[in-house]
């Protein structure tokens, strides 16, 4: 930081992070059962259609099921850790904060991109199909194998899917009116 911005901003920087820093600890949980809880939101949509097998499902299996889905980033969360800390150690603090593990935004160099389209780049990676999968799987599981699994993807899809393309929308928006 010190060699992109001006000595006193660092200093301020640096004293606001030793008065605030109990609010990481805080707001980390916080947004996680944050985003939990509307994950299982959009799965429980598919109580809507109907389907035999899902009528018993109930929401806190759901939030469940997402907890167990999180996993899989925290398995993200190794990787990255392990990629700069021996892999990759000569990083900047933007190639610190823009990675994302196994996602197409690493491919920046031959994909041209724009500010905005960074976020829905990195959300392309393995870890999401692992965690699609795996909301797939508890679908199929807690239908007690009434539907298919093929099919379970597609209820992960429709319910899952659509949630996570409206957000990909929403903060796509707001990064391009702060550019501009």
């Amino acid at each position: 930081m010190a060699k992109d911005y001006p000595n006193d901003v660092v200093q301020n920087y640096m004293e606001s992070q030793k008065k605030w820093w109990w609010i990481n600890y805080m707001a980390t949980p916080l947004l996680i059962g944050i985003k939990v809880l509307l994950v299982a939101f959009c799965l429980n949509f598919i109580k809507l259609l109907d389907l035999p097998g899902l009528d018993n499902i109930k929401f806190s299996d759901l939030i469940f099921l997402t907890l167990i889905g999180e996993s899989v980033f925290i398995i993200a969360g190794f990787y990255k850790f392990v990629n700069f800390y021996w892999i990759d150690a000569d990083y900047s603090m933007e190639t610190l904060q823009t990675y994302y593990p196994i996602s197409l935004l690493n491919l920046r160099d031959s994909i041209s991109t724009e500010k905005w389209l960074a976020y829905p780049l990195q959300l392309v990676n393995l870890f999401e199909l692992f965690y699609w999968g795996i909301l797939a799987w508890g679908i199929w599981e807690l239908s007690e194998q009434k539907i298919s699994l093929p099919k379970s993807l597609g209820l992960t899809t429709i319910t899952y899917g659509v949630g996570l393309l409206f957000w990909v929308g929403v903060v796509s928006f707001f990064i391009l009116n702060a550019q501009y």
